[in-house]
């Protein structure tokens, strides 16, 4: 029996300059807000802009807690096909609106698309404080298979 510990690759932590060019291959990320009951997680389309990330909004959470500088995360992830390879990207900051007519102008000029229907007329940054990344490479899913693996659990009832 062999007692040499299992080897596995290694996650990479990737350098600022690449989480913000990956960043800029996706269109959707997830922004976590700080609820009074609970963290609020929102998918926002965003653009990377001047080392910030922006999005469009109407009225509620998310507007109201760029006015008040709420602290919150942004996430990023994806997955390379042809390496086998996934990657995330987590921004900590703090959320800020775009008030500036000059910004707000520079802001609609931008290829920034949202997904949903309404008038999200207001734009908000994400300001980052903290920017990290890692890539790994993704696990084959035989590698999670047990013994249990596909039983059926008893009903609830």
């Amino acid at each position: 029996m062999s007692t040499q510990p299992m080897r596995y690759p290694a996650v990479k932590e990737l350098a600022s300059d690449e989480c913000w060019a990956l960043l800029r291959t996706m269109v959707l990320g997830r922004l976590a807000v700080a609820g009074e009951e609970h963290p609020e997680l929102f998918p926002v389309n965003y653009v990377v802009d001047r080392g910030t990330v922006l999005f469009r909004t109407d009225p509620g959470t998310k507007l109201a807690a760029s006015l008040d500088k709420a602290k919150v995360a942004f996430e990023v992830d994806g997955y390379d096909a042809e390496t086998n390879e996934a990657w995330s990207v987590v921004i900590k900051g703090g959320l800020e609106p775009v008030l500036q007519t000059v910004d707000i102008v520079d802001a609609v000029a931008l290829p920034l698309f949202p997904w949903q229907f309404g008038a999200k007329a207001f734009f908000v940054r994400v300001v980052p404080v903290a920017l990290t990344g890692r890539r790994f490479v993704v696990v084959e899913p035989g590698h999670w298979v047990s013994p249990l693996t596909g039983i059926r659990r008893a009903s609830e009832e």
